[in-house]
């Protein structure tokens, strides 16, 4: 046994980042994934991956194999929509990456082609040990390293155990690592569709009530217009749309986008899953370490939750680099102590910042939505403010 592995649990797309980084420094990386491999291609979501992911998959040394799948992201445009059904009118405000010196945000990315290339390269590397439809159940701590056992028998030393199994953590739950959590009788649904005017780059967010209906571009190999649709709103009402035929669910979209990319017409499955969010009262505990769900969970707004993740696996990547480097101990107290000092403080305030503006999205108070279009309207008259927002909003 290896003391100097280091064992990921969990293998969606952030514990496949963090086992590419980690593959780098030579180490033997064991990953533990429960599920199967084949069901990547299943998953029909895209992620707008924000500049510093797309950093991230250039120094892994992949971004050549995604970049031909990514549409990149050049405006945000907010509007307010709460008075469109009775007067028309709409409050608007729109943020631009040069405002900021930058050429686009990011880019919009399939989900299974991200996972597929991280696992292309993960697969050719000789320190990479897929443990595939194998969970672990029980870890043991201990100064020098950490001992865990598999649901198939296997046992394993290392140095660092990091968790990314999702909001629903067996290994935070072993730590007793409890959690805040907020739930808002709230579905995101997540779909494709062609659309009949141009995108021209711009990711739109429409507020009305319920939730933010937002509009993604989505790259083409053909002279379809297309574009990723995550739409939030109350269970109630998810589930009437989610339910309906082709043609009235394609007329209600079109209506609910008031008709910002023309006629709007399904062109994939639909998926669905409640809203929450979570932050976990810890994110360390002895040679462990919770990052991206396992640690923070929030509403699908404003492209945070993924790109938090991955600014979590930066500075842990970055923190465990420099005590290799020191011929330091990567899970020594001292090491994960510095991760939470840095990462808790951003994590739960990200967090609580998603979790008020879902809040004032989905409200259905007069109020809060004259609040809100006021605010837009100031915003939108306030290049320092916006350049500000810019820079929060891409970590």
């Amino acid at each position: 046994m290896h003391s100097n592995n280091i064992i990921i649990s969990g293998l969606g797309i952030s514990g496949l980042i963090t086992a590419s980084l980690f593959c780098k420094e030579k180490l033997q990386v064991h990953c533990f994934e429960p599920s199967d491999f084949a069901k990547l291609s299943e998953d029909q979501r895209t992620t707008a991956f924000l500049n510093p992911a797309i950093n991230v998959f250039k120094e892994i040394g992949i971004w050549g194999n995604i970049k031909p799948f990514a549409q990149p992201l050049k405006e945000m445009e907010i509007i307010d929509a709460a008075e469109f059904k009775k007067f028309g009118k709409t409050t608007s405000v729109v943020f631009d990456p040069k405002e900021i010196s930058l050429k686009n945000f990011g880019y919009n990315i399939p989900n299974k082609i991200v996972s597929a290339t991280l696992l292309d390269f993960l697969t050719g590397k000789e320190n990479f040990v897929l443990h595939n439809r194998d969970s672990l159940v029980d870890h043991y701590a201990f100064d020098q390293n950490i001992l865990v056992k598999s649901a198939k028998g296997k046992v394993l030393e290392g140095q660092l155990l990091i968790s990314c199994e999702g909001r629903d953590s067996e290994i935070r739950k072993r730590e007793k690592i409890s959690r805040y959590k907020t739930t808002y009788n709230q579905l995101a649904m997540v779909f494709q569709v062609s659309h009949s005017k141009n995108h021209k780059d711009k990711t739109t967010e429409i507020l009305d009530t319920g939730g933010p209906f937002t509009i993604i571009p989505l790259r083409s190999s053909t002279n379809q217009l297309k574009s990723t649709i995550v739409w939030m709103d109350t269970s109630e009402v998810i589930n009437e749309a989610f339910n309906l035929r082709e043609p009235e669910f394609n007329a209600l979209i079109t209506k609910k986008s008031i008709e910002m990319r023309g006629q709007l017409k399904l062109i994939s499955g639909k998926q669905k899953w409640p809203v929450s969010s979570q932050i976990t009262k810890a994110l360390v505990s002895k040679r462990t370490v919770l990052i991206a769900e396992s640690a923070h969970v929030m509403p699908p707004t404003g492209a945070q939750g993924l790109n938090t993740s991955v600014e979590d696996i930066i500075y842990l990547y970055q923190i465990c680099k420099k005590a290799l480097k020191s011929n330091k101990d990567m899970g020594a107290d001292e090491v994960l102590r510095q991760y939470s000092l840095v990462r808790l403080p951003l994590t739960g305030g990200k967090v609580f910042g998603i979790h008020l503006l879902n809040k004032i999205s989905m409200t259905e108070n007069r109020f809060l939505k004259t609040a809100r279009k006021n605010f837009l309207k100031h915003l939108d008259k306030s290049p320092a403010l916006k350049r500000t927002l810019i820079k929060v909003g891409l970590g």
